[in-house]
């Protein structure tokens, strides 16, 4: 996936002269990544760590080697569209009170991907987001219906330009955050300081959805569960984090007591592996919501 990443930015001879760098920070991997950016990327700056410290943790160590006024933060199962990213980057230019913006994320076969998110609330607990949507546009996160530029509550990280004062005025990403809403959490700080956060739908970029957490996908959910935890303990008191956490055990346990009286040769494989994270969520919270039961002992990110 990364040589894919980097093949697309050596393509996209429109961004040329406005890219200053590339840096690439390895969290720990151990299939000849290093040896493969020796070869085929000398020009790359490659930065390997021995550890997997996470996101938020390696994107703030990539910021700090990086020069440029605008970073753009890229995971690696990402492809740049040629001509499509400077777009974004021009948009940018162009409106100082612009602190992050990103692009609309597109499936291969160019159907878009949700790009931006609200920030987590109770009501997505307590409703399914295709009802949210028939409500009110801030749930529509898949650009339904925006022709223009649109300030949102916060943008999917997959792909993330930001201007240099922002991580100036928040001090960058939560390295609290392991992996999952620590660009949720930024773009929160970002707005709290007064940088507007805008998805441009005029700019694409290719995301190949999932394919790091599909390798475990049960750690993968569990490490979203830890990280929700955490965001709604930082921004919320205490009877809202209880009340949350409440909904959250009881749909688990709604989940796991109607699948568990069902033949297990009826569920089809998603319900089976639902209810492996379901079984899982509710251990975690009985063992008293320890903050290693997901990705971060299973696989490198």
């Amino acid at each position: 996936m990364v040589r894919g990443l980097l093949a697309s930015i050596e393509a996209d001879g429109t961004l040329t002269a406005a890219l200053q760098e590339v840096i690439v920070v390895d969290n720990g991997s151990t299939d000849g990544t290093d040896a493969m950016f020796a070869a085929a990327f000398p020009r790359v700056l490659y930065v390997r760590n021995q550890e997997n410290r996470g996101f938020a943790a390696a994107a703030n160590e990539g910021f700090r080697r990086s020069s440029g006024k605008f970073v753009l933060f890229l995971n690696s199962d990402t492809r740049l569209i040629a001509s499509e990213t400077v777009k974004l980057l021009d948009f940018m230019r162009s409106d100082g009170s612009i602190g992050i913006a990103a692009p609309q994320l597109v499936y291969e076969d160019g159907r878009p991907q949700r790009s931006f998110a609200p920030i987590p609330c109770l009501a997505f607990e307590l409703l399914p987001a295709p009802v949210l949507a028939l409500f009110s546009p801030r749930f529509r996160t898949k650009g339904e219906g925006l022709k223009g530029p649109s300030d949102v509550e916060s943008l999917i990280g997959a792909a993330l330009m930001v201007r240099r004062r922002v991580f100036d005025a928040t001090g960058g990403f939560d390295e609290g955050f392991f992996f999952f809403l620590e660009e949720t959490d930024l773009c929160l700080r970002a707005s709290r300081e007064g940088f507007r956060l805008v998805f441009f739908p005029a700019s694409r970029l290719v995301h190949l959805q999932g394919k790091t957490v599909s390798q475990s996908w049960v750690a993968g959910r569990m490490e979203y569960a830890i990280s929700l935890h955490a965001f709604i303990g930082k921004y919320h008191s205490g009877p809202y984090r209880a009340v949350f956490a409440i909904v959250r055990l009881c749909k688990a346990l709604v989940f796991l007591l109607v699948a568990t009286v069902l033949p297990f040769v009826l569920l089809g494989k998603s319900v089976r592996r639902r209810y492996g994270y379901y079984a899982h969520l509710l251990l975690w919270h009985l063992k008293g919501r320890p903050a290693d039961a997901g990705l971060r002992v299973s696989s490198p990110v």
